[in-house]
């Protein structure tokens, strides 16, 4: 019999032959990869297709640090960090090469990225959670949730635009779901913050938080020289819902534990459908911070946002 890590890198090559992907290695680890614009962008087997290299410029935005890093989609219940569906895997694979979440297909075509995926919750079974002081209220070390991601470089005219859309099965009734929809884990250097004003275009300095605002968030360099920000431009009818956290984490230990995080959190007390996928679309904006300003102010003026 095949061990499993066989099977799984028997399974992703047939996946690849079948979707005709693009493979590339970067930093010696397999990845899918789309470019364009000056913008890079790649996802792994380490993280079951969630997005944990992205560079604008030369400069790398994500911070991949371990499997709660990224950028990607997690999902929540009433029970918090105990029911959590995270696409890149659990706390428990740590900052190891292995994810416990299960890649179902990757696909890269010309500037689009697609992954379908099933994400780990990010507690084992019975877990406790010190942050949340609960225990994990999954059964299961993998959920049933399916994520079918989109990631498109350019978007509404703007080469530094990144349109983010997906997918998400909802297997089970939930009278309450949060999605981070996405979030984005940045290397500590970025560490201003600011709020954008999608009405008017006004950017305002704000803290590290952590934080809930109405505004989506923009996190920058020291300089602006280089920036990334993100709002959710379509949701679910059933709840249109849209609000934007920002957190610092400056003083984790060891070499590149230290992160900033913004998120694009959707919210919901309407049980979503399980018979149908629920859709988002996001838009993300990389560039200096004037640049991103006036990329997500434009489009979201041309384009529509959640309000």
């Amino acid at each position: 019999f095949l061990k499993a890590s066989m099977m799984r890198a028997v399974y992703l090559f047939l996946v690849c032959v079948l979707l005709a992907c693009n493979t590339y290695t970067v930093q010696g680890q397999e990845q899918w990869c789309i470019s364009g614009n000056d913008i890079d962008i790649c996802a792994s087997p380490r993280t079951a297709g969630a997005v944990d290299y992205l560079t604008w410029n030369g400069v790398q935005m994500i911070n991949a640090f371990d499997h709660g890093r990224e950028l990607q989609i997690a999902i929540v219940n009433a029970s918090g960090e105990c029911y959590n569906p995270t696409e890149a895997g659990s706390s428990n694979d740590s900052s190891g090469s292995k994810t416990s979440s299960l890649l179902l297909g990757v696909n890269t075509a010309g500037n689009v990225l697609r992954t379908t995926s099933r994400p780990a919750f990010w507690m084992q079974p019975g877990q406790y959670d010190p942050n949340g002081n609960c225990h994990a209220a999954n059964t299961a070390i993998v959920s049933s949730y399916v994520i079918d991601k989109a990631v498109t470089i350019g978007y509404a005219g703007f080469p530094n635009a990144i349109l983010f859309q997906f997918d998400v099965h909802v297997p089970e009734v939930q009278n309450y779901l949060q999605i981070e929809s996405p979030t984005g884990y940045m290397p500590i250097e970025f560490s201003s913050f600011y709020n954008i004003n999608l009405t008017t275009g006004a950017v305002s300095p704000t803290n590290g938080g952590p934080g809930e605002t109405p505004n989506p968030v923009i996190i920058a360099n020291s300089n602006g020289t280089a920036a990334m920000g993100a709002y959710i431009q379509s949701a679910p009818a059933f709840s249109q819902y849209a609000s934007y956290a920002r957190f610092t984490f400056p003083n984790l230990p060891g070499p590149g534990d230290s992160t900033s995080k913004w998120s694009n959190v959707w919210r919901t007390n309407t049980a979503p459908p399980t018979n149908q996928p629920i859709s988002f679309a996001s838009v993300i904006c990389v560039g200096s911070l004037a640049d991103v300003q006036k990329c997500m102010f434009s489009i979201a003026q041309s384009n529509g946002y959640v309000r």
